[in-house]
């Protein structure tokens, strides 16, 4: 292939006697089912008389004495035969997630044909030759692929090429890898029920009819600068994406050992491996890559309110800078070796700690840590996490984490649940303790000390006055204590409580009980049957509305029993025969049901007294006092 800076070319073309690497600033396979699908319908839908222009490949040629250097022989040391053979090496600096996705639906596509049989009047063997791996006597290399060390290699030689290599690697899974699979699955659901005809069609619209701008970048210029500022079609580069390819350049333009360099180069290529590893460790439910970065932010760095508007700028455009390398204005900034070197064992060790905050049953940590962890992601508020996160990696004791975690979910119920608070409350204060905790500078003490305080502070923290307010608007606007936002996690964490008398199993999941229509009010909205007495039926709509929506007449229920019981008597629901010919109500529910179901009947003053037990309830796990229940209650008619 000679290279030329204009005109298009197709993938044949582009393949033609080249081999292809994916360098280790880039990242990994981004693309998900939207860009998935966006490729397909290019594809699938192109006349096949007809071109469509697929965007701008940017290549870098690499030159055999290159990849010889010391500093490059351990990544290429594989591929050096196929220099002798003829083949001209280039780094692809942009374009990879199109050719790679290309790639991936081209092998979908032969895993459909025999070995014996021609595409297109060409052998299956000639395509693996020219797209995927070359092999001579003891040699074998692969045309478009990553780096040797890089972590999606080894899968996307194995798992996806399906070319078992000797001796098997230890595959190490990520979120990149994860979307690789994705994609494999994506096309082999697209395909399998295609004719082999309809398939050759594909292949040629692939290799022949999708055309591309090739460019190949001056060697004078930087290719991680040049990546950086390239426009990315697709999936736009996440913070973290940009972070990794900046710490490299940087560290190339540090006037250490070129060993050190090599090391620190290295060494940058491994944390990141480290963080999508455990970003994508929970392939059904990965955690967000900026997310993470933003939050390690919090504590690594002095936090200020301007700087938290736009971190990713602090981190890209004021500290982690060429000047800052090369002629900083100020030694605070100077970025050295060991200042990347701290810094990226920080992100190491942090990213561990933030996978165990969301996947806790993952961690070795005792299990009344793992259970009050459960309750924070149930609370789903996510801006003391960074505290979590630090204590964790840091080490710090369990008991001393416990309280800790205890201290945040009591803050987050009190403060954003009962008093409805701005989910900002507090952020700056505690975002600047946990750097100072981080640091060392105060101890876990002191934290869970400012956490507690914070709670009672005027006129930010607790009030019940406010909780009173807002249940009043809601019965005035909505269905009071049944729009209450914290009503699934408030009738969760009692369900809990009784199970821990009953001391058996749990009979709701949170993924049930934190749905709508995991709340069921015993006392109907719109109860059809007669059974319901003249306590009920006889009174104002004002006060069935008071009574239909106050605390004492919900019940977190075990399975989706809304359908069910919907408008009927206190008795059917307590028990009946289903349509199954079962016994079903809520006397085999949850432990809530259960305790319903020991009342003989269901009347207004029960639903007072119950209601007046969950609020007792609430001031002793809370730690808190409720002045007038009553009139929270919205029940004084009856008293």
């Amino acid at each position: 292939m000679e290279l030329a800076n204009s005109g298009l070319q197709n993938l044949s073309e582009i393949f033609n006697n080249c081999f292809f690497r994916i360098p280790d600033y880039q990242r990994g396979y981004a693309w998900k089912e939207e860009q998935l699908i966006d490729f397909w319908n290019d594809v699938y839908y192109l006349d096949e008389n007809k071109s469509h222009y697929t965007g701008l490949i940017t290549v870098k040629n690499v030159a055999k004495s290159d990849v010889a250097a010391l500093e490059n022989l351990e990544k290429w040391k594989d591929d050096l035969w196929l220099f002798d053979k003829g083949l001209k090496a280039y780094y692809i600096i942009d374009g990879q997630q199109r050719i790679l996705t290309i790639i991936v639906l081209l092998k979908t596509i032969l895993d459909r044909f025999n070995d014996t049989e021609e595409i297109n009047y060409t052998t299956k063997a000639s395509f693996y030759e020219k797209y995927f791996y070359q092999k001579a006597e003891k040699h074998e290399s692969f045309i478009f692929g990553y780096e040797r060390d890089d972590p999606s290699n080894d899968y996307y030689k194995i798992k996806i090429l399906e070319k078992p290599t000797e001796p098997i690697p230890q595959i190490t899974e990520t979120l990149y890898t994860s979307n690789l699979n994705n994609a494999k699955h994506f096309f082999k659901d697209k395909i399998k029920d295609m004719p082999k005809s309809e398939l050759q069609l594909i292949v040629k619209k692939l290799v022949n009819n999708l055309k591309f701008n090739l460019y190949e970048i001056d060697d004078e210029l930087d290719v991680c600068i040049t990546f950086e500022t390239m426009n990315n079609r697709g999936k736009s580069l996440s913070k973290l994406e940009i972070l990794k390819n900046r710490l490299i350049y940087l560290s190339t333009l540090l006037q250490n050992d070129p060993e050190d360099k090599r090391q620190l180069r290295k060494r940058i290529n491994k944390v990141w491996k480290n963080i999508y590893e455990y970003l994508g460790k929970n392939q059904n439910e990965p955690l967000d890559d900026d997310e993470f970065l933003e939050n390690h932010w919090r504590i690594y760095f002095k936090y200020t309110r301007e700087e938290g508007r736009a971190f990713s700028k602090f981190l890209l455009d004021k500290f982690f800078t060429s000047i800052n390398v090369t002629a900083p204005p100020s030694p605070d900034i100077q970025i050295t070796y060991d200042v990347i070197k701290n810094y990226i064992s920080s992100l190491s060790d942090c990213v561990v700690a933030w996978y165990y905050i969301f996947n806790p049953k993952s961690s070795n940590l005792n299990s009344e840590i793992i259970e009050w962890l459960l309750k924070l992601q149930r609370m789903d508020n996510k801006s003391m996490l960074p505290l979590v996160m630090a204590a964790i990696a840091k080490g710090e004791n369990e008991d001393n984490l416990l309280k800790l975690i205890k201290s945040i979910e009591r803050f987050d119920f009190l403060i954003f649940k009962v008093t409805d608070r701005k989910a900002s409350t507090g952020n700056s204060h505690f975002y600047s303790l946990g750097h100072e905790y981080y640091y060392g500078n105060i101890n876990i003490t002191k934290l869970i000390h400012e956490v507690d305080d914070f709670i009672n502070e005027d006129p930010y923290g607790f009030d019940i006055k406010v909780f009173e307010n807002t249940i009043d608007t809601l019965f005035e606007k909505q269905n009071g204590f049944y729009s209450w936002n914290g009503l699934n996690y408030f009738l969760y964490e009692y369900e809990l409580s009784q199970q821990i008398k009953n001391a058996e199993d749990i009979k709701v999941s949170w993924g049930f009980a934190n749905k709508i229509d995991s709340i069921e009010h015993i006392f109907p909205q719109e109860p059809k049957s007669a059974s319901w007495s003249k306590e009920f039926t006889n009174r104002k709509p004002k006060e069935k509305k008071y009574l239909t929506n106050s605390l004492g007449n919900l019940v977190l229920i075990s399975s989706i029993k809304n359908s069910e019981l919907r408008n009927e008597s206190f008795e059917y629901k307590r028990k009946h025969i289903n349509k199954r010919g079962n016994e079903a109500g809520y006397f085999n529910g949850s432990y809530s049901e259960i305790e319903i179901a020991q009342y003989p009947e269901w009347s207004p003053m029960n639903i007072y007294k119950r209601g007046k037990g969950l609020l007792h309830y609430m001031e002793r796990r809370w730690d808190i006092d409720i002045p007038d229940i009553d009139s929270l209650l919205h029940l004084e008619f009856l008293l």
